[in-house]
């Protein structure tokens, strides 16, 4: 039987990319989002489609019921809207928590019995930015690094059932999503990576890969950032 993966947030640019390398290594992939075009990513790819709300913990568990045994789930939910501390709402921080760092607690929660029938693992998706801050993504920087913090602490509440949990933690990327974001962010950005390039989807494929591999069997609650040589210059 074909090894299995879950990706919450599927249909985005990262999980896209991550689901398109497991399909074609013959993986059995779920996808987990809300976007209009779920389902026909879904087909393109051989994968299964499932509608739910990640915030809404019923929602999650009724969509991933019938998700017997899971090898791999990876988070890759995400939302970054550009608002300045005078603009940023406590009803919008509360959204964008919910959405980037209480969505992986509620996936892991709800795959939990999936992933322990497969002794699976874990990659979530945090963020750069976790590790710079950014002033006009204070909740958004706030999240991911309790994405960070969540990760090392199910690696080790998970890690005596063989359960390893680890992350990826990109820069800035040249996806659709980031279009919204000020030209100079993005231009400052590139020019301040060591490899000065920006970063895409298909760049974060490998490190996803590794860590879902046999070959990081012994490697858990670890956090891997892949930005190009931005956040150390």
């Amino acid at each position: 039987m074909a090894p299995s993966v879950l990706i919450t947030g599927g249909a985005g640019a990262i999980g896209r990319a991550v689901a398109e390398s497991f399909a074609g290594d013959g993986w059995e992939v779920h996808l987990l989002d809300l976007a209009p075009d779920l389902e026909a990513i879904a087909g393109r790819l051989g994968a299964r489609a499932l509608r739910a709300d990640v915030t809404d913990p019923a929602a999650l568990a009724g969509a991933v019921a019938g998700v017997p045994a899971l090898d791999v789930l990876v988070t890759a939910v995400g939302t970054w809207p550009q608002l300045l501390i005078d603009e940023l709402s406590f009803e919008e921080w509360n959204r964008q928590i919910a959405i980037n760092l209480s969505s992986v607690y509620l996936s892991v929660k709800c795959l939990l019995p999936a992933l322990r029938a497969a002794r699976g693992c874990v990659v979530n998706f945090a963020s750069a930015a976790a590790l710079v801050g950014h002033e006009t993504m204070i909740a958004y920087c706030t999240a991911k690094a309790g994405v960070i913090g969540l990760t090392r602490a199910l690696a080790v509440a998970l890690g005596p059932e063989g359960i390893r949990v680890n992350s990826v933690l990109p820069g800035a990327l040249d996806t659709p999503s980031n279009e919204a974001l000020p030209p100079e962010i993005l231009q400052d950005a590139q020019r301040a990576r060591a490899l000065r390039r920006a970063g895409t989807a298909q760049d974060l494929v490998g490190a996803t890969r590794f860590l879902a591999s046999s070959g990081a069997e012994f490697v858990t609650g670890q956090s891997i950032v892949v930005d190009g040589g931005l956040h150390f210059l």
